[in-house]
């Protein structure tokens, strides 16, 4: 984290009024631009996350995981790429979001795996699976979405095996200089101005930059994995720090 960047309380920014619970802002504003999600995850990624996916996916090859479970799935970009590169004997998404979910279905039985991975509409703050189930769990672009982290952390540590394995990857600015201002620039203008031609609900894109802004990335999101059962094996920047790996263990 930069020494001079303003630290803002992350649990505050929701996408369209403070009264209403985050989560429940959330399912309805992604069942609203699921449509254009992946076109806009493009963007703002710079087409790289394909990449990234897939370089942070092969740290887990290592641990030959059997079950996956894959958090905040959304369209299951995440799903059907654990499954081609780790072939494990089955897959699991879960997210707040129907509708995103519902396009995820069309992937997975466009790709031939709906026998392999299957989609729950399920909170990860509450979810129902039994203790132990799954090998790792993975979650792409989402951790900044969670309203309640550390219960959440909680229970992806509860379902996991002991030595199970939790890889994060997430979206955040880079450190302070001229690819900072760049960047600002970029999503200020290029991203804002692109947004809106994909779709009418400009919160929801300015909520999408706003959290990626304040959430927690590098050493502090580090301790807060210590602190809820989770050592690290991995921390990993890519692209001059625009996104961030952490692999981490369940002691």
């Amino acid at each position: 984290m930069a020494k001079n960047k303003t630290v803002v309380d992350f649990t505050k920014v929701k996408p369209y009024n403070q009264d209403e619970e985050k989560t429940a802002q959330l399912a309805r504003m992604f069942n609203t631009i699921s449509g254009k999600y992946d076109q806009f995850n493009d963007i703002m990624t710079w087409g790289l996350a394909r990449s990234w996916r897939r370089t942070s996916l092969l740290s887990l090859k290592q641990y030959n995981p059997k079950r996956i479970l894959d958090i905040a799935a959304g369209t299951a970009d995440m799903c059907i790429k654990s499954y081609k590169f780790l072939n494990p004997d089955h897959v699991t998404g879960v997210d707040i979001s129907d509708q995103m979910l519902d396009m995820g279905r069309v992937k997975v039985e466009k790709a031939g795996l709906s026998d392999k991975i299957d989609l729950q509409v399920q909170d990860v703050s509450a979810m129902t699976f039994a203790d132990g189930s799954y090998d790792a769990a993975t979650i792409a672009f989402g951790i900044r979405n969670f309203e309640k982290l550390d219960l959440s952390l909680q229970q992806i540590n509860r379902v996991l095996t002991t030595g199970g394995h939790l890889l994060i990857l997430e979206m955040n600015e880079p450190e302070k200089g001229l690819l900072f201002k760049g960047y600002q620039l970029y999503t200020k203008v290029f991203v804002r101005m692109t947004s809106k031609l994909l779709s009418s609900d400009k919160k929801a894109y300015d909520y999408l930059q706003a959290s990626m802004h304040a959430f927690p990335n590098g050493e502090r999101l580090i301790n807060i994995l210590s602190q809820n059962g989770f050592k690290l094996n991995k921390y990993r920047k890519f692209t001059f720090g625009v996104c961030s790996m952490y692999l981490v263990e369940k002691i």
